[in-house]
């Protein structure tokens, strides 16, 4: 292990093809996975010719190292014989699928060991003094530190003006001749609440308007989903706000997940889900399988309610709610759920009333139309 300086890439293998990975690994985020993208990059590099014999012979290194910058390790890709020499034989392949498995094995077991998220200072710190090649940030993009804190800048700002912001104060990282590579964004887990489409639309154009500003050669958002196994750390990450979703644990290590009609999307009378809601749902599916762990027989109960307008009926309202249930409850099994689900209606959310003297108050009634989802 070396020290996550800015010059700890210069180990073993000379000047060849470097690939920086960096994952955030927050506890608020699935395990970090390579995409299978991801991993035919490096098998790609390490085929490389651009490589010569020696112990301490140019060759094609991967970089990994998390966000928080506690320690990095250099991994060759290039395939070598023992005694240094580049392998051309029948062993080249085998050598080559060997180096991507331990990268691979090297970025499972990474966590974070240090609480909150400064993405743009471990991007910073995972770039500076390693030259040109590609980066890598397997990441939700969900920064909660430093100098792009979501928490602060919520989701209603410009991408272009953030990231000129941000570049105006000398908070970006310099990726000058770069590819950048961003992965799993927007994946969440543990306490943190799941992106509905527009606020995982809106990070990906952040991200994507902060690495043009950063100088990278090419920008590239991967739409790939990482595997949805819990996190390897338990440090506290603070939680960023999504509109319409709101996530809370119960001491019984139940979450409870409630997301409001502007998330589902139900229309009037109607129990359809929008199509945004449906990833939205496939989120939670992931998440509730991974929380599981193969234990199908634990309960997932969804309940429904709704709004009390002028000339609905308790029972109306009972029968829509019930139905809205059902929906989701067929999403997520749809979407992978095995076990039970307890789906029901709970009529008009209770304790509230969208009438006020007489009056329909739409806004009361928002609030009023929601799925509460425990698991």
């Amino acid at each position: 292990m070396v020290s996550a300086c800015g010059h700890r890439a210069g180990a073993a293998g000379g000047d060849g093809d470097r690939i920086v990975i960096l994952a955030s690994a927050t506890s608020n985020e699935p395990r970090p996975s390579l995409p299978s993208a991801i991993e035919r990059l490096l098998a790609e590099a390490a085929n490389s010719r651009d490589a010569t014999d020696g112990k301490n012979g140019k060759g094609a290194l991967a970089i990994v190292t998390t966000a928080d910058g506690d320690t990095a390790r250099t991994w060759p890709l290039t395939p070598r014989r023992a005694n240094g020499a580049v392998e051309h034989g029948l062993q080249r392949e085998n050598l080559i699928e060997g180096n991507v498995r331990r990268v691979t094995e090297a970025v499972a077991g990474l966590a974070a060991t240090e609480p909150g998220l400064d993405l743009l200072a471990g991007i910073d710190n995972a770039v500076r003094g390693t030259g040109p090649g590609t980066l890598v940030v397997l990441s939700s993009g969900l920064s909660t530190a430093g100098g792009f804190d979501l928490r602060r800048t919520g989701w209603q700002l410009e991408p272009g003006a953030l990231a000129a912001e941000l570049k105006s104060r000398g908070l970006l990282p310099r990726l000058d001749g770069r590819r950048f590579v961003m992965t799993g964004i927007g994946a969440t887990a543990g306490l943190q609440a799941p992106l509905s489409l527009p606020t995982r639309e809106r990070l990906v154009a952040y991200w994507r308007e902060i690495c043009r500003a950063a100088g990278a050669a090419e920008c590239v958002i991967d739409d790939a989903r990482p595997d949805h196994r819990p996190p390897n750390g338990n440090v506290p990450t603070p939680e960023v706000p999504v509109p319409g979703i709101v996530s809370v644990s119960g001491p019984d290590g139940t979450t409870k997940t409630t997301l409001s009609n502007d998330v589902l999307g139900f229309a009037g009378d109607s129990a359809a889900l929008s199509p945004a809601a449906q990833g939205v749902l496939t989120e939670l599916a992931s998440r509730i399988g991974a929380k599981r762990d193969g234990r199908t027989a634990a309960k997932v109960v969804v309940r429904g309610f709704t709004a009390d307008p002028p000339g609905s009926t308790e029972q109306g309202r009972a029968e829509l709610s019930a139905a809205r249930a059902n929906a989701v409850a067929g999403a997520l099994r749809a979407a992978g759920v095995d076990g039970p689900i307890e789906a029901s209606g709970g009529g008009t959310a209770p304790g509230m009333t969208a009438m006020s003297g007489g009056v329909f108050d739409e806004g009361a009634a928002v609030k009023m139309r929601r799925v509460d989802i425990t698991y």
